[in-house]
């Protein structure tokens, strides 16, 4: 009886066992077969490389260099405890924070954690010889952005980072993914679809304990496109070290094509540390700077202009036939409005003078009465024909569009009327004008190359592709008005007593004006901008150097090195 029992309970377990099978691998075939294989292949993905900048001559400014990460498969794991330790140990971490690592990134079993990026060679060797010995931990080989001139260029090339949630929201239909490097600022940003590079990968045969059996396939990265830029390296990077201890911005471009051949914003940043993990206490250090070293003071940066304006009320004025080239005012060093009193930078005066010798000498009362026959209306409308007040439209992202005021804006803004002192105020580049030194840059280049308004530019080429033409637009100026404005910026640096003297370069022919901008906020702004050679122009350069004083002397002084630096390097 006892023996039947047990017959009849065999023959009801292996009716049991073959019901499992049968369930198994025929009934669940392919759910099983999926899950073997999954266990069985392991995809380790190949990052492509993001495209190299290079300068106009061909210098490489921004490229990749080899990187060592420590990778840890969930999955693979054997002993954890045990094996995260060894790893700590051997890249310098303490076990705690690879435990935390793993904790904060683990998404599934098969998704790779990063513990530690950019290891030296040297580990990266011990760690793949003990391989065998640490299941789950792989050293992955990955392309680590790298910007040669660090701080000298950082607002032109930007940096990368790794992709946030809102713009992974954004561009995931362009193909971006979780943890993807994506360009946050600059040249960096605003061509991210044409540097990045598209990834690749490997299929990886592995056995039951995740050792590595054979390849089954690969698919190659592709680099990105390298983009070949206008700049002239060894000029932005004579200009930044120029600015050492001072705030401000600089900005050369060709007058002729619109393309920048400089752009200068101090202070600046290395672009490295946010490729780098272990400097986060740097990047935090730099988001909180007082001083903004990100903003991009070039482009984004928007200041008072101060007498850099005052050609803009003259070519208005000789337009408009407000006033003749001969025409000549009066400066007795004040000028008295409605009896408030506006003073001229010259206490003493200077006397009679035409339109020449008021850019000449900058004086402010020939333009206090300049600008009130000129009018609000045409010295708004004249600045918004110079590009003031709108984006120049230049390839980095982030622009400002600066401010030009009218009668419409401040009955709105600040619900009064347009006195006759805020035309004082605006014919002297003061007041509620905001631009920033790129649209000045523009002004001059218009000047000097004859009425035209120029869309200035970064990259002229991506890849094999030429991307950008000449954009310019006539502004609609005489060449006789043009003339005479320009005779005066001539006299501006060549003339003795001319406010821009201290810009001379010895065999070349300068124009320019300079300007003194009042800031609320402390100290005047110093400006400075000018073209050369004043003949056939082919540099327009402007200098803004925050709370620098007066214009004529440290922005004159820095400019004149400039154009000292760019005849150097074969720009003029």
């Amino acid at each position: 009886m006892r023996i039947r029992v047990i017959s009849n309970l065999i023959v009801v377990m292996a009716c049991a066992l073959c019901a499992g099978l049968v369930y198994t691998q025929i009934v669940n075939y392919k759910k099983y077969a999926t899950l073997s294989l999954t266990n069985r292949v392991r995809l380790v993905p190949i990052e492509g490389m993001r495209g190299n900048f290079y300068d106009r001559n061909g210098i490489r400014l921004v490229d990749n260099r080899p990187s060592f990460d420590v990778i840890v498969m969930p999955q693979e794991l054997e002993n954890s405890m045990t094996t995260l330790s060894r790893v700590a140990a051997l890249v310098g971490m303490q076990p705690r924070d690879i435990f935390a690592s793993v904790e904060k990134n683990y998404t599934a079993p098969f998704a790779p954690i990063t513990v530690k990026e950019d290891i030296d060679k040297k580990t990266a060797i011990t760690l793949e010889e003990q391989a065998f010995s640490l299941p789950g931990v792989m050293v992955k080989a990955t392309p680590k952005r790298e910007y040669r001139y660090r701080d000298a260029a950082s607002h032109i090339v930007g940096y990368v980072g790794e992709i946030s949630k809102d713009e992974l929201d954004r561009l995931r239909g362009y193909g971006y993914q979780m943890r993807d490097r994506i360009g946050k600022t600059g040249l960096e940003k605003q061509y991210d679809n044409y540097i990045r590079g598209e990834e690749g990968g490997m299929q990886l045969e592995v056995n039951n304990r995740g050792y590595f059996i054979k390849s089954l396939g690969t698919k190659e990265a592709v680099a990105g496109k390298d983009l070949f830029l206008t700049v002239d390296i060894r000029l932005q990077q004579y200009i930044d070290e120029l600015f050492a201890g001072k705030a401000g911005a600089c900005v050369v471009m060709d007058v002729r094509t619109g393309e920048v051949l400089a752009l200068v914003s101090r202070p600046g940043f290395d672009p490295n540390m946010f490729a780098d993990r272990e400097r986060s206490g740097e990047v935090t250090a730099l988001l909180g700077d007082p001083s903004h070293p990100l903003l991009n003071r070039a482009a984004a940066g928007t200041y008072p202009l101060g007498s850099v304006f005052k050609p803009i009320v003259a070519i208005a004025a000789l337009e408009k036939k407000k006033i003749s080239a001969d025409d000549r005012f009066y400066c007795g060093g004040t000028y008295t409005l409605g009896g408030q009193l506006f003073n001229c930078w010259d206490e003493e005066g200077h006397k009679d003078q035409d339109v020449r010798e008021g850019l000449k000498n900058s004086c402010n009362v020939f333009f206090y009465q300049v600008g009130r026959l000129v009018g609000i209306d045409d010295m708004s409308s004249f600045a918004q024909r110079f590009g003031f007040g709108t984006p120049t439209g230049i390839d980095l992202p982030g622009e400002a569009s600066g401010f030009v005021p009218n009668r419409l804006w401040k009955r709105l803004a600040k619900k009064e009327p347009w006195f006759e002192g805020d035309t004082v105020n605006l014919a002297i580049g003061q007041g509620y004008l905001l631009v920033t030194p790129l649209q000045v840059g523009r002004m001059m280049a218009a000047i000097g190359n004859g009425g035209n308004l120029v869309q200035p530019y970064l990259v002229r080429r991506i890849g094999d592709v030429e991307v950008h033409t000449i954009k310019s637009r006539p502004i609609g100026i005489s060449k006789k008005c043009l003339d005479i404005v320009k005779g005066g910026l001539r006299r501006v640096v060549e003339d003795d007593s001319g406010t821009g003297r201290r810009a001379r370069v010895e065999g070349l022919r300068i124009a320019g004006k300079t300007g003194t901008a009042q800031d609320p906020s402390g100290p005047s702004h110093a400006w400075f901008a000018g073209f050369s050679p004043v003949d056939d122009p082919r540099i327009a350069v402007v200098v803004c150097i925050e709370h620098g004083g007066k214009g004529g002397l440290e922005a004159c002084e820095f400019a004149s090195a400039v154009f000292k630096k760019a005849r150097e390097v074969g720009l003029l």
